[in-house]
């Protein structure tokens, strides 16, 4: 998932920090951009991964949200997977 975000060069976006609407009203068009490019971002993800991890991020509101949560998924999976062959 992380190469297809670099390869849509939309994966500085998930590493950031997400903007807020009540930043300054001149930042408007950034913050409409930025947004833009958030749900771009969350559908990518929840289009490439499974129904099986898609549930715990359905309720995300924000592409940073849904990755940090697969994410701690993932390397907590892979973190048992490695003590379990050893």
């Amino acid at each position: 998932m992380r190469y297809i975000l670099i390869n849509l060069s939309l994966f500085k976006y998930v590493e950031s920090i997400v903007l807020s609407l009540a930043d300054n009203k001149s930042n408007e068009s950034v913050i409409k951009i930025w947004n833009e490019k958030d749900y771009k971002i969350l559908s990518t993800i929840s289009l490439h991964i499974d129904d099986s991890a898609f549930v715990y991020i359905a309720g995300a509101k924000a592409s940073k949200e849904a990755w940090n949560t697969l994410k701690r998924m993932y390397e907590i999976a892979s973190t048992i997977s490695i003590i379990a062959t050893h």
